[in-house]
């Protein structure tokens, strides 16, 4: 006895089969997309954050030279305020490169 098969599903089961195919890779590939955007994005930001912490201990040395500078300019108008005669006091260590 032979299967008689409906042409309908014969016709039917491919193309919905070809349909799955092609849903199932297009979400694969849309997650992998998003995924790939995220570890970008935190890429990026841990790149950010790299700059933003050479960028604090930049401004931490020119804040350091600031305040020597201040200090040096202090003692001098000290000195001179003072009345006392050259040679003015003796430059601060780090201030001269």
């Amino acid at each position: 006895m032979e299967a008689v098969v409906d042409p309908l599903l014969s016709l039917l089961g491919p193309a919905l089969t070809l349909l799955g195919v092609v849903a199932a890779a297009y979400f694969t590939y849309r997650g992998s997309n998003r995924k790939l955007r995220s570890d970008a994005g935190q890429q990026m930001i841990d790149q950010h954050q790299e700059e933003i912490a050479a960028l604090r201990g930049e401004v931490a040395d020119l804040r350091r030279t600031q305040r020597i500078q201040g200090d040096y300019i202090g003692a001098l108008r000290r000195h001179i305020a003072d009345g006392q005669p050259p040679p003015p006091p003796a430059w601060p260590e780090g201030l001269i490169t």
